[in-house]
């Protein structure tokens, strides 16, 4: 699911009680998907996707590739 924390910024996260598990903002034309950490250095980047729902998407098949 995707919680919205802004105008430009969404988490992902599998229910609403859960951690985020992924970063999605605004950039540019597109949506940035990034893992989500604390620490800025550690948010790994995995593309700019054209909507919010794409980016969520992608990060749940990156997860199901990382099994």
């Amino acid at each position: 699911m995707i919680e919205t924390v802004d105008d430009t910024t969404w988490f992902v996260k599998r229910s609403a009680d859960a951690s985020p598990e992924a970063i999605i903002d605004r950039f540019g034309g597109g949506f940035r998907l990034r893992r989500f950490s604390l620490a800025e250095s550690r948010r790994t980047q995995h593309g700019v996707f054209v909507s919010a729902d794409a980016a969520e998407t992608a990060w749940w098949r990156l997860r199901q590739k990382a099994r």
